[in-house]
């Protein structure tokens, strides 16, 4: 659903549109759609793209996707379910014609279950890989004829750490972000020919409501923060703002020659 133009200008938050984040590139007109945003990585992310002039569509199941929305100064929100296997091509095509085509595609949306291998149902894993690496496929590939038709056509998936190195209780998890992580390099090379670069951004850990699940797995929020210590080398969790920029550069101008690549964000976890 779109916003008039001049309401969602207005909304821009303040804090963040005087200090945007630093990205070479002219991000004015700029038409970017995010799907999983509504809290979290995913809301952080639209609202660094909003702040340098982006114009935004916003997509989340949850319904509060549009009231955060308006506050983020978003063009437009629609309301779905990336896991189906028909929602997410109608959100690309509402995102698109609201913006008035699409110049990048951003995947935030995921679900984390957590569990060990023996106790984890095939109807949980199904889930799992219907809204982390399915979703993302579907997206990618309903926003392919906007993005032919783009000079800056681009793709920014979200995978994780886990993609890298797995843990007990997140086989599921692990290999949903690694899939992705490995079809995002496959993207890339199959679009290069058309000019759309499609890059992942791995985050390490963030202190967002999405992991509350793997925090219960540790035994709590005091181990989260005993394993940060020990393991982080910057000392503390990210933020989503600390992860959002990445984005942002991924979409810049500055960032053309730039694909197939993973930015891992995780504050020195592995050097």
């Amino acid at each position: 659903m779109p916003f008039p133009v001049s309401v969602a200008h207005s909304m821009v938050n303040s804090g963040i549109a005087q200090n945007p984040p630093t990205a070479p590139g002219d991000f004015d007109g700029l038409r970017v759609a995010i799907f999983g945003c509504a809290t979290g990585i995913g809301r952080a992310v639209a609202e660094a793209f909003v702040a340098v002039g982006a114009q935004v569509a916003m997509a989340d199941i949850d319904p509060s996707i549009e009231a955060t929305a308006q506050s983020v100064g978003a063009a437009s929100f629609h309301v779905g379910d990336i896991g189906t296997l028909d929602q997410p091509g109608r959100m690309v095509a509402e995102a698109a014609q609201a913006l008035s085509g699409l110049d990048c595609l951003v995947n935030v949306a995921g679900i984390q279950i957590v569990g060990m291998v023996a106790d984890t149902s095939p109807a949980a894993w199904d889930r799992l890989m219907a809204v982390n690496l399915r979703g993302p496929f579907l997206t990618c590939q309903a926003a392919l004829p906007w993005l032919e038709q783009s000079s800056r056509g681009a793709v920014v998936n979200t995978a994780s750490i886990a993609a890298q190195r797995g843990g007990p209780g997140g086989a599921a998890y692990a290999a949903s972000k690694g899939g992705l992580q490995t079809f995002s390099g496959t993207l890339a090379v199959e679009w290069a020919p058309k000019g759309i670069t499609v890059n992942t951004v791995c985050p390490g850990y963030v202190d967002t409501g999405f992991n509350a699940p793997g925090i219960a797995l540790m035994g709590g929020q005091e181990k989260l923060e005993e394993l940060v210590r020990q393991t982080v080398r910057l000392g503390r969790q990210a933020t989503p703002k600390d992860i959002a920029p990445a984005y942002v550069f991924l979409a810049s101008s500055g960032a053309r020659y730039l694909t197939g690549k993973s930015i891992v964000i995780d504050g020195g976890i592995y050097p």
